[in-house]
């Protein structure tokens, strides 16, 4: 029963499971002679050691439960936190009495040690910590009023919370917040970890994220819903270079965009592709400004469209960034496709050239080279819909893009997701930071860098996604989250893709 955070990947954080598929695993355990109380009693204990461990002076507990088993677990935490010493509040949401099952067998217990269930207007003082065992992974509509009064003082208590299983109010598999959720500084998730942790609103709730297997998680035999990915075993896929290789060898790429006024979208997708080893980036943009576009990184070439035909030069194509949605823009669009299309390339479509993929659904075959990175608004515009039903299911919503235009999407924001027609892949890196104008047109050259090298659309999209947040975490971390810009990524690329195992020892 150890506790693994995120830092490090351990086989128990490759994969993503649904609340059923966890519920389901539990029976499974259930029906091989585990008892489900003795479950709760590992849940209940992992959160006693996980609060002790990280609040070791916290003597005045606040513990939160429901009706459920996640109730169930805050009465055994309870127990465990008064046979410590430690001064317990616990508040037990509903009638206590009408607990059933292996949650009343909890109470029994903390009452028969001499624990008393207190209302939410008998707490006293300020507390050390906070226990949130309300709601967990059963919720599936909005929080109703008398939740919310609970999960509204936790909030505005000011002392740390640790959420059992998930945040209150938190949709365990979208990550959407059902009306209002706990604003965590510590979850521990148990037997295998949920998507909503970690896509959509969940990171902001959610807080450090650690997992307790409770020693059933072998019995999780579905299929995962998605896998997530860790840098450490994603770096493996970068492209390797033969000693004596030459700039040839190491791809070609095309940027096309680079409308009047938005010629630095193309400048930096350009940027990144050379810094993750791209032997040879050519901007394609609009006349007026092509001349300017190098003049600080003279490794760039350029030309301008639509003095330029030879599309079959490179070896994979980034189109989108700075396009526009003028008739310039839609000649450089239907001859880059025509063309991509044709010469069956791989190639990235961003920004404005996802509106005008939206406007003519049928101009890619289903079946195809390429990658389609929205953000959600954009995503909304490829299905017909609108932004909040993206975020309200973000691993439907990546599905949804990847079986109608085929290839691979890639779902920005926070938690972003890579899906093809078979799987979907997580990348919990990246930081609030990043929310700055020309992440996007980095991210789509880190992409067509790794596919003018070689990769596959699937693993270019999943490595570059990986090691752009992770370029974003680094980046902060040296100068802080605030004010960073898109080019502040280049160093940190840089260094992550020449990293080698003695350099991760």
């Amino acid at each position: 029963m150890g506790i693994i955070g995120l830092e490090k990947p351990h086989s128990l954080t490759q994969s993503l499971w649904t609340s059923e598929q966890i519920r389901v695993g539990e029976r499974q355990a259930a029906a091989c002679g585990m008892a489900m109380f003795e479950l709760m009693t590992r849940a209940g204990l992992a959160v006693f050691e996980l609060a002790r461990a990280h609040w070791p002076d916290a003597r005045h507990w606040w513990v939160f439960t429901g009706g459920g088993n996640n109730g169930g677990d805050g009465y055994v935490v309870a127990r465990l936190a008064r046979a410590a010493g430690i001064r317990v509040q616990l508040v037990q949401m509903g009638d206590a009495e009408r607990l059933s099952g292996d949650a009343a067998t909890a109470r029994d217990h903390y009452r028969a040690d001499g624990g008393a269930i207190e209302s939410l207007n008998a707490l006293q003082g300020t507390p050390d910590l906070i226990i949130d065992g309300l709601l967990g992974t059963g919720l599936d509509g909005e929080v109703r009023e008398h939740a919310l009064r609970h999960i509204n003082l936790i909030n505005q208590t000011p002392a740390p919370v640790l959420a059992v299983d998930v945040p209150s109010g938190l949709c365990a598999d979208t990550g959407r917040i059902l009306g209002a959720a706990v604003e965590a500084e510590l979850t521990l998730s148990f037997i295998g970890l949920k998507p909503g942790l970690l896509t959509g609103r969940g990171p902001d709730v959610t807080g450090r994220l650690l997992l307790a297997s409770l020693g059933i998680q072998p019995r999780l035999q579905q299929t995962p819903v998605a896998s997530l990915m860790h840098w450490e075993q994603v770096r493996r896929q970068l492209p390797r270079r033969r000693r004596g290789a030459h700039k040839g060898e190491a791809g070609r790429l095309l940027v096309a965009g680079g409308n009047t006024g938005m010629n630095g979208a193309v400048r930096l997708a350009g940027e990144a592709a050379l810094r993750c080893a791209t032997g040879l980036v050519r901007l394609l943009s609009h006349s007026e400004h092509v001349h300017l576009l190098n003049l600080t990184r003279p490794e760039l070439m350029t030309a301008a469209f639509s003095d330029v035909n030879d599309w079959g030069w490179a070896d994979a194509l980034v189109l989108g960034p700075g396009l526009g949605r003028d008739a310039w823009a839609q000649r450089l669009f239907e001859a880059a496709i025509e063309a991509g299309v044709a010469g069956d390339q791989p190639m990235v479509i961003d920004a404005d050239g996802l509106w005008w993929l939206a406007r003519d659904r049928n101009r890619l075959p289903l079946t195809g080279l390429w990658v389609l990175t929205p953000h959600p608004g954009e995503a909304a515009m490829l299905l017909g819909c609108k932004t909040a039903d993206i975020e309200a299911d973000r691993l439907a919503a990546v599905r949804a893009i990847q079986q109608q235009y085929g290839g691979v999407a890639v779902l920005k924001g926070a938690g972003s997701l890579i899906a093809d027609e078979h799987h979907v892949r997580l990348c919990h890196y990246g930081n609030p930071g990043m929310a700055s104008g020309g992440m996007g047109d980095v991210l789509s050259g880190i992409i067509g860098a790794f596919m003018a090298q070689g990769l596959t659309p699937f693993n270019a999209a999943s490595v570059a996604v990986c090691l752009h947040g992770l370029a974003g975490d680094k980046a902060a971390t040296n100068g802080g989250m605030l004010g960073l810009l898109a080019s502040d990524l280049f160093s940190p690329l840089r260094s992550l893709i020449n990293q080698d195992d003695q350099h991760d020892n």
